[in-house]
């Protein structure tokens, strides 16, 4: 499994996630959803995704978390609660590194409140089992399906273009047929119509 970036960077980005989220929710007062939601539309985001060393290394949980706020840091750098809402945060981030799934797409799968509902008896059980918890919630979206949307296509329109038949690009996206395993002629038709490689369609 291909992961968001390298792995030296969890140890330091899961700390200041699971914080923000405690702080957040427990010293500010927000709601652990409404807080998602604002974490989610922030750069700071979109940074942590991609490790970036500015936000990842050069800055505190409390500095990040006043940022997606857009107020001053607290007084304090974390609580010292170890709480449900910590792990949340612990959880999600680890969650973005081990699928290299966007947040915004872990959170639509299941949100930090639902979460929060199966701390017991998960936060005693290994990341592992946190990860199968998230996995079984996640449902893979066919880069097909993606595409041809992104294009702005039905599934009409695309067989109509490409040649291919409207029960063949049914199957590929409803994952009744695995799409990697498509003809050559097949993959390059739709490709072609879609504007996309063909590794594009397989990934």
């Amino acid at each position: 499994m291909i992961h968001a970036y390298n792995e030296q960077f969890v140890g330091i980005i899961q700390p200041k996630v699971a914080a923000m989220f405690e702080l957040a929710v427990l010293e500010e007062h927000i709601d652990i959803d409404a807080f998602a939601q604002k974490f989610i539309s922030s750069p700071v985001c979109h940074a942590l995704e991609n490790a970036d060393p500015v936000y990842a290394l050069g800055k505190s949980a409390n500095e990040l978390l006043a940022l997606i706020l857009g107020n001053e840091p607290l007084d304090i750098e974390t609580s010292s609660y170890a709480s449900p809402e910590y792990w949340v945060g612990w959880v999600l981030s680890y969650a973005q590194w081990y699928f290299n799934k966007p947040y915004a797409a872990i959170v639509a799968a299941i949100t930090c409140s639902q979460l929060l509902d199966n701390y017991f008896p998960y936060h005693e059980m290994d990341i592992t089992q946190n990860m199968n918890l998230i996995a079984k919630h996640l449902k893979p979206v066919c880069p097909l399906k993606e595409i041809r949307q992104r294009r702005g296509l039905s599934q009409t329109q695309l067989a109509n273009l490409s040649n291919v038949p409207l029960r063949t690009i049914k199957s590929y996206e409803q994952g009744t047929v695995d799409i990697a395993k498509a003809q050559g002629e097949t993959l390059y038709a739709l490709a072609q119509i879609l504007n996309c490689s063909i590794e594009d369609l397989i990934r």
